[in-house]
């Protein structure tokens, strides 16, 4: 529980703990003299496992207020793995004596906190909750490059909030999209700002529409092949001189109706069986953060045995390991598809699925939309315990027989023997 200043005034060597802790790494200590100390605990060095306490003034000539504030810019460059040396010089404006008696009474005086200095801050923090590179990099790019040339350097409590508005004026109808994450962002780099005791109010946190007007917003969706044309596709893919993998990576896009990052980094362990196969893709590697099972068909084992062939059975389906990722590019798919038709992308797969799913009438909504690991509202899925995988059984061979026209995939185990 945090410390009130009636607590401090309260408190008691020999009858309160003698540290008494306000919470976020701040501590009063009690000495029998009387004097209620400051103090925060910091690592001697640079990953040094080895802590010292670091004081910062005497209660109540530094208030409680006051020592917040400077904890909490101690923790900020203590992130920035700053040295307890180094913290103490830039706090010593005061002397004590060896039994502590006494102290000097001015105040510490801190560098001014700079934007990108608490812009880094809250990107550390949040990088680790970020499911890949390509996610990372976006919302550190756009900080940088939209927001940097303007705001980096400036103190971060003289930021305003029409500065901020005129640091996104010139992307919002050009790029809205962009700029509607990026103000995202920077009200979540103010809002650590304000926890931070830096700032008292959020200075992003405004009505975009009062601060730059409408914007037309026209929604781009993933460019899909007609479902009617799925088997001219696949008779193409068959036929086609390409790399192997990417072959057989595209075929699994197909068939399964998965995105394509869950099929990019799928791995032999993820299936099981036989006789009742199924692929189960851990929750971490889904867009909803919940594992997603599918109904392994006939065609689909095919292509899991033609990759046990070509990758070695273990590890990832489709391994490149002299790539980034250890997996085959995100391009791969995408650039073997357009040279069947330019408007096509991996991920309309998905489009071409539902729309053939929907036409035969024959199948649930929520049958077709638990294939497609899509989220249902949030009643619905209260009471929804189960996810239809054998439901989805029938539909997924279905599928794959109308995407090959009823051909199997060619086994390249029996075309090597």
């Amino acid at each position: 529980m945090s410390l009130t200043v009636k607590k401090l005034e309260a408190a008691r060597f020999g009858i309160d703990k003698e540290r008494l802790s306000d919470g976020n790494g701040l501590y009063v200590r009690l000495y029998p003299s009387g004097a209620k100390r400051f103090q925060v605990q910091v690592p001697r060095e640079r990953g040094d496992k080895r802590r010292l306490w670091i004081t910062l003034g005497d209660f109540p000539k530094l208030s409680l207020k006051e020592a917040r504030e400077t904890a909490a810019w101690i923790r900020l460059q203590v992130a920035r793995d700053w040295s307890a040396s180094r913290l103490r010089a830039a706090l010593a404006t005061s002397t004590f004596d060896a039994d502590h008696a006494s102290q000097d009474s001015a105040k510490p005086s801190k560098p001014a906190v700079l934007f990108r200095e608490v812009a880094a801050d809250w990107f550390e923090r949040k990088r680790h909750g970020l499911k890949n590179g390509k996610h990372i990099a976006q919302n550190w790019t756009t900080i940088e490059t939209y927001t940097f040339p303007r705001l980096a350097d400036r103190p971060i409590t003289e930021i305003t909030k029409p500065e901020v508005v005129d640091t996104l004026r010139p992307i919002w109808h050009e790029k809205n999209e962009t700029a509607r994450r990026t103000l995202g962002r920077l009200q979540e780099i103010f809002e650590l700002a304000e926890l931070q005791s830096h700032i008292t109010s959020n200075p992003a946190r405004f009505n975009p529409q009062t601060a730059f007007g409408r914007v037309r917003r026209k929604t781009q969706h993933f460019g899909s092949l007609p479902w009617e044309r799925m088997p001219d596709l696949w008779q193409w893919l068959v036929e086609v001189r390409c790399d192997e993998i990417t072959r057989q990576f595209v075929m699994l896009l197909l068939l399964s109706a998965k995105r394509t990052g869950e099929v990019r980094f799928a791995r032999h362990s993820w299936f099981s069986g036989p006789p009742l196969e199924v692929w189960e893709t851990p929750a971490e590697y889904m867009k909803m953060g919940q594992s997603h099972r599918v109904p392994v068909s006939r065609h689909i084992a095919t292509i899991l045995d033609n990759m046990a062939i070509l990758s070695g059975g273990d590890g990832y389906l489709f391994s490149k390991p002299h790539t980034k990722s250890g997996v085959i590019s995100e391009n791969a798919a995408l650039n073997l598809l357009k040279r069947f038709d330019a408007s096509i992308t991996g991920h309309g797969a998905r489009a071409s699925f539902k729309g053939w799913a929907r036409s035969q009438g024959c199948y649930q909504r929520d049958t077709i939309e638990f294939a497609l690991a899509h989220g249902l509202p949030p009643l619905e899925a209260a009471y929804m315990r189960e996810d239809l995988l054998e439901e989805r059984r029938p539909m997924m061979q279905d599928w794959a027989d109308f995407v090959t026209g009823g051909d199997s995939v060619p086994s390249l185990r029996l075309l090597g023997s």
